[in-house]
C-alpha cells in the first residue's frame, strides 16, 4: 500500500520559475488581504460594488461587509439572521449601501449597510407554502427584480421572483429545471434576460417579461454536466463552468456552443502537470476586453492561482498571482479599476491590483547654447576704475 502512495504523481509546474514570468505577461500584485475569522471558516459567496464595497458569506452563516480604502480592507458591518447556509449575496446595482442575501430557510433579506447592518425588508412566500431552500440569488441590472433559485422540493426546483418594493413574490417558474438550481444571472444590460444553471445539466435563457414560463423560455441548452458557475462575458456570450471543472462558452442569441475547454487543457495552459488537481474558479471580461478564466491547483502547497485568456482555438497564459495562500472558491472582478478579489477555503479575502506604471524619467534639462558676440572694431572699452 505504501508503494502506491509513494508512486503517486505530485502536481507541479511543467516549466521553470524563470519561464513562468515570460509565459504569464500580465502582472498583478497582492494589494491587501483580510482574514474574516480566526475560526476554521471558509468563504463561499462574494460580491462587490464599483465603490469597492465587498460582501462575503462565511460557512458559519454570517455575512461580512468590508470597504477597500487605499490599500486596507476596513470592516463596515457583520450581518446575521439567516438560519443555515447563505445561498447568495448581491449588492443592489443602483445603491451601493443595499445588500441582498438568500438563505436556505426560504427567505431573501435586504440589508442597509449604513445602519450598522440592519435588515430593512424580507422577501418570502406565503406562510403555508413549502419552504424553498435557496441556493443562488441575483438582481436585475436596473435593480427592480430579484430572483432566487431553489433546491429540489418535492420533484420541483423553483425560480422565485420579487419586485424590490414588495415582500410577496411576483411569481415563479418550476417546470424548466428538474434538479437543484445552482446559478441565476441576469444580463448585465438587459433586465428582462435571465440565465439559469442547474444540476440537471441545463442552462436556460429566459425573457421574464413574457406572461408564462413556456413563453419566457428562449433556450434550454444542454451542458451535459452539472452547472457550477455561470457568467455573462458580453452582450450575447455566457460562460459555464461545470462540476467536473470544464469550461464552455455559449452564444445565447443563437443557442450554439462556441467553445469547450476540458480540465486537462486548462491544466496545460496554467502549466501544471496533473489535471486532476486543477480547478476552475470563474470567467470574466477584463478591462482590455479579453475573456479571462481564473484557475488554480490543489497540488503542492495549494498556492497556484493563474489566469488564461480564452482564444479562438486555445487558452493563452495571462497572469500568475503570486502570494495566494488558499484554495480559491470564488472571485469578483471590478473592470473599471482593474481589481480582482479572491476568497476561499482559508477564509481570507485577497485583493489583487495591477502595479502602478513607473513614472516617466524626467526629461534632461535643455542645454542653453552660448552665443559669443564679435566685438566691434573701434569700440571703446570702459575701464573698471
Amino acid at each position: 500500500m505504501a508503494d502506491i502512495f509513494d508512486n503517486e504523481e505530485i502536481d507541479k509546474d511543467t516549466v521553470e520559475e524563470e519561464e513562468l514570468d515570460q509565459l504569464f505577461p500580465e502582472n498583478y500584485n497582492l494589494l491587501t488581504e483580510k482574514a474574516v475569522s480566526l475560526k476554521k471558516s471558509y468563504i463561499n459567496k462574494l460580491h462587490g460594488t464599483k465603490s469597492l464595497k465587498l460582501a462575503v458569506s462565511v460557512s458559519d452563516g454570517s455575512i461580512e461587509v468590508y470597504e477597500l480604502n487605499n490599500s486596507s480592507l476596513d470592516q463596515v458591518c457583520r450581518l446575521s439572521g439567516h438560519r443555515g447556509a447563505v445561498g447568495g449575496v448581491v449588492f443592489s446595482p443602483r445603491e451601493d449601501h443595499l445588500l441582498y442575501s438568500a438563505g436556505q430557510h426560504g427567505v431573501v433579506k435586504l440589508w442597509d449597510t449604513r445602519a450598522s447592518g440592519s435588515c430593512v425588508q424580507e422577501y418570502k412566500e406565503e406562510e403555508d407554502k413549502e419552504i424553498k431552500p435557496f441556493e443562488c440569488l441575483d438582481v436585475s441590472c436596473n435593480g427592480r427584480v430579484i430572483c432566487a433559485g431553489s433546491q429540489l422540493v418535492k420533484d420541483d426546483a423553483f425560480l422565485v421572483f420579487w419586485d424590490q418594493k414588495m415582500p410577496k413574490p411576483l411569481g415563479g417558474y418550476w417546470n424548466s429545471h428538474t434538479e437543484d438550481i445552482t446559478q441565476v444571472k441576469f444580463h448585465k444590460e438587459k433586465p428582462e434576460t435571465l440565465a439559469t444553471g442547474s444540476s440537471d445539466g441545463l442552462m436556460n435563457i429566459f425573457n421574464i417579461t413574457e406572461p408564462t414560463e413556456d413563453d419566457a423560455l428562449i433556450y434550454s441548452l444542454n451542458v451535459e454536466n452539472s452547472v457550477d458557475k455561470l457568467s455573462w462575458l458580453d452582450e450575447k456570450v455566457a460562460a459555464v463552468i461545470t462540476q467536473s471543472n470544464d469550461l464552455q462558452t455559449w452564444d445565447t442569441e443563437a443557442g450554439d456552443m462556441l467553445r469547450s475547454y476540458s480540465r486537462d487543457k486548462v491544466a496545460k495552459s496554467i502549466k501544471r502537470s496533473k489535471h486532476d488537481d486543477c480547478y476552475l474558479v470563474d470567467a470574466f471580461t477584463a478591462r482590455d476586453g479579453a475573456h479571462v478564466l481564473l484557475a488554480g491547483s490543489y497540488g503542492g502547497d495549494g498556492s497556484c492561482l493563474r489566469s488564461v485568456t480564452l482564444g479562438d482555438k486555445k487558452l493563452r497564459a495571462r497572469t500568475t498571482l503570486r502570494g495566494n495562500t488558499q484554495t480559491v472558491s470564488c472571485s469578483w472582478y471590478q473592470q473599471d479599476k482593474d481589481i480582482l478579489v479572491t476568497t476561499g477555503e482559508g477564509g481570507v479575502i485577497s485583493v489583487w491590483a495591477r502595479p502602478p506604471s513607473p513614472a516617466p524619467a524626467p526629461a534632461a534639462p535643455a542645454v542653453e547654447k552660448l552665443t559669443i558676440r564679435e566685438s566691434k572694431k573701434g569700440a571703446h572699452r570702459h575701464k573698471p576704475y
